[in-house]
């Protein structure tokens, strides 16, 4: 096979890469998008944990001694 031959076959392979890249990368976008809002439900989650065992708290410390 000829260099030239060789040259047109890898061209018609990466010419038919893009699209592919093109569809991964708005993959890799969404996927983004989606971490993001995880991580600030996660976050929200954690505050409101946080909130809850400190109301925990103080409703055990007005509970009478046994």
């Amino acid at each position: 096979m000829e260099i030239k031959e060789q040259l047109d076959r890898l061209t018609g392979i990466v010419d038919g890469l893009a699209p592919s890249v093109v569809a991964h990368d708005d993959q890799i976008e969404r996927l983004i998008l989606v971490a993001q809002k995880h991580q600030e439900e996660m976050a929200e989650f954690r505050r409101e944990i946080a909130e809850t065992q400190r109301l925990f708290q103080a409703y055990l410390r007005r509970l009478p001694p046994q």
